[in-house]
């Protein structure tokens, strides 16, 4: 039986993804110069390329016919991909990633490795990426976000692939939504997403408002604050309660 391949501690069967999903030991290691060859990328990517980046390693690859689910149509397929980070690279490495996943149709789940101090001892940790196109207006052009989860160890890190899956599509956007939400509830996804981020920027605002509001040296600002405050706070209570 071939040995699946590995990126750091983690292959595709110790996150809890099907053997069938599984890429072999000897056909995992992806060069680093397969990503360069054909495209411009600065010379900063370039080095960031070089020296953070220890090794890329193709874990695993999620297709209709190794996962049980339907040929959708908007991804043919979602690609499990290791990002070993170099000794003293702890944050997600934001250009490879978009390098990366600019060259692939494919979905692509990025899985990030480190070893970080904790505890006065070394860990190996994981994080997982994605990026999806998004459109946050009726009617505007889609553009890619990139969404990261909390680093946590290695050994806790999984990926699952929901019963409630019909489609490759519905296989990426369930992925999606366990690295952004924790969660393999795919329903809604990209509108779930606009709301976390419109909560997320008016809990900033609020706080900001509230600042302003106790440092206001005139009626006339305070109450000009407190109005703004008070919309702010219907609004997220609005968001909140969908």
């Amino acid at each position: 039986m071939a040995i699946e391949a590995h990126c750091g501690t983690l292959s595709a069967l110790t996150l809890a993804l099907p053997r069938s999903c599984a890429v072999p030991e000897s056909k995992g290691t992806l060069p680093k110069g397969m990503f360069v060859a054909k495209v411009t990328v600065s010379a900063k990517t370039k080095q960031h390329l070089i020296h953070a980046i220890d090794g890329i390693t193709m874990l695993a690859i999620l297709r209709a016919a190794n996962t049980g689910v339907e040929q959708g149509r908007r991804i043919p397929e979602v690609l499990v991909i290791g990002l070993r980070l170099a000794d003293g690279v702890e944050e997600v490495p934001h250009d490879i990633v978009e390098l990366i996943q600019a060259q692939r149709k494919s979905g692509i789940v990025f899985v990030c490795v480190r070893d970080a101090e904790f505890e006065g001892a070394m860990r190996e940790e994981t994080c997982f990426v994605v990026r999806r196109p998004l459109s946050e207006r009726s009617g505007h052009s889609p553009t890619f976000h990139e969404f990261a989860s909390a680093w946590i160890p290695s050994g806790e890190a999984m990926l699952e692939i929901a019963d409630a899956a019909a489609t490759t599509d519905d296989l990426w956007d369930s992925l999606c939504s366990q690295v952004i939400f924790g969660s393999t509830d795919f329903a809604d996804l990209d509108a779930r997403i606009v709301r976390a981020s419109r909560i997320a920027q008016l809990r900033t605002q609020i706080a900001k408002l509230e600042g302003d509001h106790a440092r206001a040296k005139t009626q006339e600002r305070r109450n000009e604050a407190h109005a703004k405050l008070c919309k702010a706070r219907a609004q997220l209570e609005s968001l909140e309660q969908l």
